[in-house]
């Protein structure tokens, strides 16, 4: 498939979130005629984008507008090129911010109906949790890669070596018995390592998820485990990304 083709598939959740320009819109508006896998994305995108504005009531706390403008300012505005055919460019300018200020928006709604003492954790939880997707998202080595996941949907990945993590999320993903959930690997030369469970909600989509600790050779697998985990796979991967995964 042309270069241009897995350009225009990647700029699904952008043209959702009208993060496009004039051309790139006529371009993906075209492209959706004759992909079929695109205008599922972006059914599923605009459901999940319309939950959102669904929850707009909910205040968050101030300093989180500073965050997401220190954010912005720390983007770049140029990516970087990336000529491997199966690697996706890493994301414009207004992607990032988009999946910045999108980050920000979770935070903000993530202690409401949660008891004061749970609520504090998880709030730390999430506060570092974004920090780190900020910090992959705006490295200067970030790339995204896509890829279709053997039981149905999508993976996409933002891989950033001088961070040591990525940013795991899914869409379409199939639901499993509830003896079952899917679980994280980072796999490579040294060995497969968990990398905690994945909970996709009821529409199939998942994440993002922060995965730490990325070694060099290593590349993220998706495999469907016993719903506690396991210490190693017991099954192939459904999904397995990387920059030298063809």
């Amino acid at each position: 498939m042309p270069a241009d083709d897995y350009d225009l598939h990647t700029l699904a959740a952008a043209y959702v979130m009208d993060a496009v320009d004039d051309t790139e819109r006529a371009r993906f508006a075209a492209h959706l005629d004759d992909c079929a896998q695109c205008r599922e994305d972006v059914r599923e995108m605009r459901e999940t984008t319309a939950r959102l504005g669904a929850g707009a009531g909910v205040r968050p706390r101030p300093e989180l507008k500073a965050q997401a403008l220190a954010a912005a300012s720390r983007t770049s505005q140029l990516a970087p090129a990336i000529s491997r055919p199966r690697l996706i460019r890493p994301a414009s300018r207004l992607t990032k911010l988009a999946v910045a200020a999108a980050v920000v928006v979770f935070a903000g709604a993530a202690a409401v109906g949660i008891a004061a003492n749970d609520a504090m954790e998880q709030l730390h939880h999430s506060q570092r949790q974004d920090h780190m997707i900020v910090a992959v998202l705006n490295a200067p080595d970030a790339v995204m890669l896509t890829a279709k996941i053997i039981t149905g949907g999508t993976a996409t990945v933002v891989m950033s070596h001088r961070e040591h993590a990525l940013v795991f999320t899914a869409h379409g993903l199939r639901g499993l018995p509830p003896a079952m959930g899917y679980e994280l690997w980072l796999m490579g030369p040294g060995g497969d390592k968990p990398a905690g469970m994945l909970k996709p909600q009821d529409d199939g989509m998942a994440g993002p998820a922060v995965v730490t600790g990325l070694g060099a050779g290593e590349m993220i697998g998706l495999t469907v485990e016993p719903a506690s985990g396991a210490p190693r796979p017991t099954s192939p991967p459904v999904v397995l990304i990387g920059p030298n995964r063809h």
